[in-house]
Parts: structure tokens; sequence; C-alpha cells
């Protein structure tokens, strides 16, 4: 399966008993810069694009992370490579740490961190369990949990479904 750089994503490592806490510029609402920074992803991308919030412009992406640093926010500049060509990037960056595979509808919203116990059992008697980040190992392990989640869901069981499940790599970019 071939992964495609669908772009960027500024985030807080486990914040709010979260792996990522995504684009955290947001939720400053008394700071001009910041919310000129959210205003100006939400025009250029998450409004205008059916996209999982994920920004192609590596440019704005450092921008918004310089300034997270500037504001002492502890930020990470991620990059998420999923099967899904829509939107890709061509931008070279060094990859400091892959994190692992995640399954998301957004960056807002990882099913895999909040639907994971519900299948754990599962899950443990395959030998697929979280890596040191709380991610997954492998994209085929995401592939298996997205399976047995739509088998459930299928079955009657009340889960979110808002968006399509979508497996993605995260890695840490070198700045």
């Amino acid at each position: 399966m071939e992964l495609y750089k669908n772009g960027f994503v500024v985030a807080q490592l486990n914040s709010n008993d979260k792996i990522y806490d995504s684009w955290p510029l947001s939720d400053l609402l008394d700071d001009e810069i910041a919310l000129s920074l959210s205003d100006k992803a939400d025009e250029e991308w998450f409004c205008k694009y059916d996209m999982q919030h994920i920004v192609p412009d590596f440019n704005f992406a450092k921008n918004y992370f310089d300034y997270c640093k500037i504001i002492n926010l502890p930020v990470s500049l991620l990059l998420f490579e999923s099967l899904d060509n829509t939107i890709t990037v061509d931008d070279i960056v060094e990859i400091k740490e892959v994190m692992g595979f995640d399954c998301i509808g957004t960056v807002y919203h990882s099913y895999l961190q909040t639907e994971f116990n519900d299948f754990e059992s599962d899950f443990m008697n395959n030998g697929v369990v979280f890596n040191v980040h709380g991610l997954l190992h492998s994209i085929d392990d995401v592939m298996s949990f997205i399976e047995l989640r739509k088998k459930v869901i299928a079955s009657g069981i009340n889960l979110e479904d808002f968006w399509k499940e979508l497996p993605v790599r995260i890695s840490i970019v070198k700045i």
C-alpha cells in the first residue's frame, strides 16, 4: 500500500489525555495573531475542501509552529501520510521520528484513540497493541481495526460514524 504525503499538522503531544492535540492556537481566543493563523487555516483549507484538517502548505505550518514556540506552547510539526492522494505535498522534510499509525475522521477525532478499548481484547488476541506513542505499529494493524469497527457498526452497535476512517502514518518533522 502506497502512502501519500498529505501535509502537516502542528500539535501538542500527549496533551489532555490525547496522543496529539492539533492546531492548539484555535483555543486562544484573546490572541489576535493566533486567531489570524486559525482563520487562515479555516479559509484556505479546512472549510474550503473536504479534508481532515491537514495543511498542505509547509510554510504556513512552519509559521504556525514558530508562533507557538514564540508564545511558549510546546508543539511539534507532524507529517501525516495516508492512502488518500486527493491532496498531496512534495515538500522534502527530514523525519525526526515515526510515531506510528492512527485511524482518524479528522485530526481532531481519532477513532483509534476513542474506540480502541472497545476492541482491545480482539486485538490483544491477535498481538495488536499500542506502541510507546499510543499508536499502532503498522498500517495493517489499522486496516484490521477499521475492518473490525465496520463489522461492529453493521451489527447495530452505536459508534461515531461521521467521517470515513482514514489510516494515517504520523511522523515528527525535524525543524
